[in-house]
């Protein structure tokens, strides 16, 4: 089940297609990625893409602009702050990502869409710092993803993000925790398979991949 698709607005989901690239390329890295078939967008709250098309010609900057403002007059609405963020998060703006989505978690504690958001900001935040700062990053990454899928708990998409995020965090007994999460809530899925392989391989490092196993086409 993905969230509700009402929650955020146009530019909350436009982020979300950039996030999209993000995640299956660290998938690929990972090994899994040659069968998964993802889609953050629709994590997200994805679904009409092509919505109001002419909002894609106004700059970052005066974007970001009038969601500050929109956070301003509306400063408990889930829904401006969300797209701030987001925002900020597209513009490479941590901290201020960090800032607007904590202070939405605070005000909403059992919104999961401030949880996975924040994962995000972690996550980006860890693929571009040093090594020292890399794992710990990655950390609460994963601890955001482990609280939207505690608030949500039949979606299994925060099931699989806590798993990659604890993977790359070097923990793999959590990754294989929550990898098994996103199977126990889709068992059938079209990640599934992948998901199941790479739960091998972390069990079992020194085996090596099956001869044609090691990539594949995406999930149809």
């Amino acid at each position: 089940m993905m969230m509700d698709r009402d929650k955020l607005g146009f530019w909350a989901r436009f982020i979300a297609i950039f996030l999209a690239v993000v995640f299956i390329s660290s998938f690929v890295f990972l090994g899994i990625g040659g069968n998964v078939s993802y889609n953050l967008f629709d994590l997200i709250g994805g679904g009409q893409q092509d919505q109001s098309q002419d909002q894609t010609q106004v700059s970052l900057d005066e974007q970001i602009t009038t969601a500050e403002q929109n956070v301003q007059e509306n400063p408990e609405n889930a829904q401006a702050r969300l797209q701030l963020g987001g925002l900020y998060l597209q513009a490479s703006q941590f901290e201020n990502a960090e800032r607007v989505l904590q202070t939405g978690r605070e005000q909403s504690p059992e919104n999961p869409d401030y949880a996975s958001l924040l994962g995000q900001v972690y996550e980006q935040q860890a693929a571009t710092a040093g090594e020292e700062n890399r794992e710990p990053l990655y950390t609460n990454s994963a601890e955001q993803y482990v609280a939207a899928a505690e608030a949500e708990p039949e979606n299994a998409d925060f099931q699989l993000l806590a798993g990659q995020a604890y993977e790359n965090a070097g923990d793999v007994g959590r990754a294989i925790q929550y990898y098994n999460g996103y199977l126990d809530v889709e068992p059938d899925g079209q990640n599934s398979e992948a998901v199941r392989q790479r739960v091998e391989q972390l069990l079992n490092p020194e085996e090596e991949p099956a001869a044609g196993q090691e990539s594949g086409g995406p999930a149809e």
